[in-house]
């Protein structure tokens, strides 16, 4: 399974000091944001810090390279159970075509901390955990 986006370098007047350089732009958004398709530009930085209350769309971006993936099974009267959930199953191997080589280069440092360091995580309370 796997998703495709482009990362663009830019300044970032609208973001506090630190957020220029690579940003997420989704050309496939999987849902609307503040009514219509699209999906960033979503600094990368915030995306690996976790720092979900930046604009624009970190929250799913977040979402997108560190999300557990959750098994349901459907029971008898209909309703779904959760019968298995594998922690850290996305985001493991983050890639881009390696400049003038044709290459696969790996860039999961560039989007998330190893898993369990601290900003593994957002850093707002999430209501599900």
């Amino acid at each position: 399974n796997f998703h495709v986006w482009n990362d663009c370098w830019m300044k970032r007047p609208d973001l506090p000091d630190g957020y220029d350089g690579w940003q997420v732009v989704d050309a496939t958004p999987q849902e609307t944001s503040s009514g219509l398709f699209c999906c960033g530009p979503c600094s990368v930085t915030a995306v690996k810090n976790g720092e979900v209350f930046l604009k624009y769309d970190t929250p799913f971006v977040f979402a997108e390279v560190n999300s557990d993936k959750v098994y349901w099974q459907r029971q008898p009267g209909g309703a779904f159970a959760v019968v298995h959930v594998e922690e850290g199953a996305i985001g493991r191997r983050i890639s881009t075509l390696g400049a003038g080589s044709g290459q696969r280069l790996d860039v999961t440092h560039q989007y998330k901390h190893p898993e369990g360091e601290r900003g593994a995580r957002p850093l707002t309370p999430d209501p599900l955990r």
